[in-house]
């Protein structure tokens, strides 16, 4: 029964997602596809073999109002793709007031700009029809997850946009980067300082790519569109799940982040001590929340409650995924009475070898530990 609960858990997005493409069908030309369904939206995409972008940019499109029951033709047949509504991937034409969105041509140098960020990734087919139709998706989307139960509320709209910068940034820009070669890290200039131009979250388009027929099986163009309409489930899935992420886990979080940035001068003058009255993930947000705050470099330290009755402290790092602290706890690798004592705080734990973080029997000591750390010179 434990494992069949846990199916169920794991399979919330994934019928969501199932409901929407459910109807979907896969043609080689238009006339197929208006035979199958003739009121319905034509999206089309290049034949041959498939790849992550256009069968993502497919399947998130059942996400929009306009393009909710869509066929797919699979074609470079120029008078095929002329009949359709949509056309992804292929074409060699941005016009997206026809709805023709491909980025081939060497003229299209486009990158997502979400109003937040500017990106530098050369977007692919996902991107842009993520570019044009992220909103309205993430919405829908939203909307399927609070219906179902999955989330409590849709966002705001000024959530709705802060969602719609980092699904971009932490899921659909990979996608970006791996379908037009970007490097995923690069340098200015030999020696320079290496900078990662995306993440990469997941092997998404390795996955797509096991879906082609094999070498040594027989090919046709049926089974080629078997294998989109199952590379179209896999990746609306995953970025279905991306954004239910964001929704359920990441926005919640970064509230509490807020709340405690904002009260940081009530418990330290300098604001330097950021007090977690519930703990959530803080990492992702800090940086974000001090830069739209305008107080750059303000926090030093985090407290939190350990889940046990006692607190932790720990070092915000000088930058994202970077072990160098902004200011390192004292009393380096001290533990228990010894730690007390040097420090003058009942209750001590231990501070780690590295300085970047300690703990307290209560959260008092806790707080107590980061507020004399913070009068300290720095221990580098």
């Amino acid at each position: 029964n434990s494992f069949c609960t846990l199916l169920d858990d794991m399979s919330r997005v994934a019928s969501i997602v199932a409901r929407r493409l459910a109807a979907t069908t896969v043609h080689c030309t238009a006339a197929e596809a208006k035979a199958a369904a003739a009121e319905s939206p034509v999206v089309g995409t290049h034949d041959g073999s498939f790849h992550c972008d256009e069968a993502m940019a497919c399947g998130i499109l059942h996400f929009t109002q306009q393009f909710a029951r869509p066929v797919i033709v699979r074609s470079r047949v120029p008078a095929e793709l002329e009949q359709c509504t949509a056309v992804v991937d292929v074409g060699a034409t941005y016009e997206p007031e026809k709805l023709r969105l491909d980025h081939h041509q060497p003229e299209f140098q486009g990158t997502m700009d979400t109003g937040r960020n500017q990106y530098r990734t050369r977007l692919s087919s996902a991107g842009l029809v993520y570019r044009h139709f992220g909103k309205e998706i993430i919405a829908t989307l939203a909307a399927d997850l609070a219906a179902d139960g999955i989330i409590a509320a849709a966002p705001s709209a000024a959530e709705l946009d802060l969602v719609y910068d980092v699904v971009y940034k932490n899921f659909v820009e990979h996608v970006d980067g791996i379908d037009n070669g970007v490097e995923q890290f690069s340098a200015a200039a030999e020696g320079a300082k290496i900078v990662k131009n995306y993440a990469v979250p997941t092997t998404l388009s390795s996955r797509v790519a096991s879906l082609h027929t094999r070498w040594n099986e027989p090919s046709s163009k049926q089974k080629d569109n078997e294998g989109f309409a199952k590379a179209m489930l896999l990746c609306t899935t995953e970025f279905c799940d991306a954004v239910e992420y964001v929704l359920a886990s990441w926005l919640p979080a970064r509230s509490i982040v807020e709340e405690a940035v904002a009260a940081g001068e009530a418990v330290e003058p300098s604001g330097a001590i950021v007090l977690m009255k519930r703990f959530a993930p803080w990492k992702d947000h800090l940086m974000d929340i001090e830069k739209e705050r305008g107080i750059d470099g303000r926090s030093l330290y985090v407290v939190f409650d350990d889940g046990r009755g006692g607190g932790r402290v720990q070092c915000v790092p000088e930058a994202d995924a970077s072990f160098k602290n902004r200011k390192s706890l004292p009393w380096r690798g001290l533990r228990d009475e010894e730690l007390s004592k040097a420090s003058g705080i009942d209750g001590c734990v231990f501070i780690h070898a590295s300085g970047f973080i300690g703990g307290n029997k209560s959260m008092d000591g806790a707080i107590a530990m980061a507020k004399k750390a913070v009068a300290m010179p720095a221990d580098e």
